[in-house]
């Protein structure tokens, strides 16, 4: 158990208000070139900022936070920080698991009753791991017709949604799949516990003593948040539409920060402010039931990045973008936030790391290998029934549309998607950067006509609000699958199905579909096996 008492928060606050850097001083490190692919004139930007044991190294601002009124970003620009927020939910979690009003193997339905049984319990680690099996909420209301952006959901439309899952992506604990779910919910059991929101929490015992005075959380999307930076997407042509989160779901995401702010979560972190053990336990890579060690920890990915051991996570909510990074050897820390959809706020922090650390990519070794016909073809991947092709071209082996995998050794190849072992001609596993392996198959293609007609029908989900599908015949032996009931075609546009595999279809972005008696099984990134019974 770890020690910490509210007279320790409060002396560590003053202690780290007295150690803030002086943000005169002149950093050492030239960005000019590093955002000089993102800096274009009337266009959103970011703030950045570096820091090398509380030593400002890097600090810049550039492009718009309000391009209808000409408002530049700043240091002081508050950005909402996506998905870099899940630590702070963690840390949340952590403190209560201190001061013993939560165990990290809690059953979940000790605190959310009205969750269903799956048999295996799922914990308050499995949230924090993405390790629960719970399906992604915002995914599950999008297949519903209402995608978050579409209504002001809050953590009680996330409660409600996973409530209504009766069954899970996969048993809790044995595999990693990234879920905002998991977080809402602890959001939810924080309130539960404590008798006040996460906000109220969070600003009592992280924001406030370790005088992160620019935070907050979008609670209320409608509450004015002075120094806010307007979130914008691409519109073509060189213009930009607003892109911002109208929603109060918050946990998962909704961090309202400024870089300065996230200097010092990270200085602290460092330091052990919040508590050595919160750190620690932050930091702790997962364990699946199969022993398996994923890079994911409680709110951080823990992995390394050109040898140097690092802790980061990244973020985006609507047309924002963010990344926040430590390097715990050299106690380098970086903050980025963006305002702009099509920045890339991780490309921005590793670029500093690399002229901060010196760091270079690993030569390339030069490895011929024998014998690839064998191995393309079509692939399904066990777990989810998503399809992967090889093409196999100047012995060279690619994955369809995408880049020639790189050998390491006879049987391992290495991708941007991760690590390809062939444990066959007719299958492989591949493990990608979460650390997560997947086996998959060697499966026969198949190209079907008239016999299309079998699949024809209505088919409803009570797991998706009652949700009805048409499944009818397109051309050139596709299908169309069409939302019923909902009559904006914006959110619920035809999805065009080409066979894969024997009973099965997809889209060709991402969306997986399968044909069992009477049932419609329907899968996609974060969601799988979603039943629809044929009406």
């Amino acid at each position: 158990m770890l020690q910490m008492t509210i007279l320790r928060w409060a002396s560590s606050a003053c202690v780290l208000s007295l150690s803030l850097p002086a943000y005169s001083q002149q950093p050492n490190i030239e960005l000019d070139a590093i955002i000089a692919p993102f800096s274009k004139p009337d266009s959103p930007g970011c703030a950045v900022a570096a820091e090398r044991g509380r030593q400002r190294i890097a600090a810049h601002a550039f492009g718009m936070a309000d391009l209808e009124h000409s408002v530049p970003n700043t240091h002081d620009t508050v950005f909402e920080a996506g998905s870099v927020s899940k630590q702070f939910t963690a840390a949340a979690a952590l403190l209560l698991v201190e001061e013993g009003k939560l165990k990290l193997n809690d059953d979940i339905r000790k605190y959310l009753p009205q969750m269903p049984n799956y048999g295996t319990p799922i914990t308050i680690d499995h949230l924090m791991s993405h390790t629960s099996g719970l399906r992604d909420w915002g995914v599950v209301a999008g297949v519903t017709g209402w995608p978050r952006g579409t209504r002001a959901y809050t953590n009680d439309d996330a409660l409600r949604i996973a409530v209504a899952q009766r069954s899970l992506n996969y048993p809790p604990g044995s595999e990693y799949s990234y879920t905002n779910t998991g977080y809402n919910l602890l959001a939810v059991i924080v309130e539960r516990v404590t008798g006040q929101s996460l906000a109220a929490f969070t600003k009592a015992r992280l924001f406030e003593p370790l005088g992160m005075t620019y935070t907050s959380w979008r609670d209320d999307f409608q509450r004015i948040v002075k120094n806010r930076a307007v979130a914008y997407m691409p519109a073509g042509g060189g213009r930009y539409a607003e892109d911002r989160p109208f929603e109060n779901d918050y946990g998962n995401g909704g961090l309202l920060t400024t870089v300065g702010d996230l200097m010092l979560w990270n200085a602290a972190l460092t330091s052990g402010k919040l508590g050595a053990e919160v750190t620690a336990q932050l930091q702790e890579r997962a364990t699946l039931s199969s022993g398996h060690r994923i890079t994911y920890g409680r709110g951080l990915v823990v992995s390394e990045y050109k040898g140097a051991a690092t802790a980061s996570h990244g973020g985006a909510t609507g047309g924002y973008r963010a990344w926040i990074e430590r390097f715990p050897a050299s106690g380098l820390s970086i903050g980025v936030l963006c305002n702009g959809a099509n920045i890339n706020p991780g490309q921005i922090a590793r670029q500093i790391a690399d002229t901060a650390l010196g760091l270079q990519d690993a030569p390339a070794k030069g490895i011929a290998v024998k014998g690839l016909d064998a191995n393309a073809g079509m692939y399904v991947n066990a777990s989810t029934g998503a399809t992967l092709w090889l093409d196999v071209a100047d012995s060279t082996i690619k994955l369809r549309g995408g880049p020639a995998l790189t050998p390491v050794d006879g049987g391992r190849f290495q991708s941007a998607a991760g690590q390809f072992v062939f444990n066959s001609a007719d299958s492989f596993t591949l493990t990608d950067n979460s650390g997560q392996p997947a086996r998959f198959e060697r499966t026969e293609p198949v190209t079907l006509d008239a016999s299309l007609v079998r699949y024809v029908g209505t088919f409803a989900s009570a797991e998706a609000s009652g949700v009805r599908y048409a499944v009818t015949l397109g051309t050139a032996g596709t299908m169309t699958l069409q939302l019923l009931d909902r009559s904006d075609p914006k959110f619920a546009p035809p999805i065009i199905l080409k066979p894969t595999y024997k009973n099965a279809f997809e889209d060709g972005n991402g969306i997986t579909v399968r044909f069992e008696p009477g049932t419609m099984v329907l899968g996609m990134p974060r969601l799988r096996a979603l039943r629809f019974v044929r009406e």
